[in-house]
């Protein structure tokens, strides 16, 4: 049977400051990064008094990424058709 390993206040500390400055990175990533679980970063940042949001942004930003998302893919569809089109005119000019 595994040991249980001990963290230090500060080690805690610094992890859940890190958590809680994560940017676009998850929570799961830190963890692995810090060599624990996330379950266990969630219930030292309850411990300490935060409150982190489980997505990694609000849901103004994902509704902005999301409309990027999909003016990208109408862009990239415009392209394809503007290439085709120059394809068919360049063999007529022939």
């Amino acid at each position: 049977m595994a040991k249980r390993r001990r963290y230090s206040q500060a080690f805690k500390e610094d992890a859940v400051r890190l958590m809680r400055a994560r940017g676009t990175r998850t929570v799961a990533d830190i963890a692995a990064e810090l060599g624990v679980n996330s379950s266990l970063l969630h219930s030292w940042n309850q411990a300490l008094g935060g409150d982190v949001p489980s997505s990694a942004s609000s849901t103004s930003e994902s509704d902005d990424v999301e409309a990027l998302r999909r003016r990208l893919r109408q862009v990239e569809q415009e392209n394809a058709l503007l290439k085709k089109a120059a394809a068919l005119f360049a063999k007529d000019v022939k």
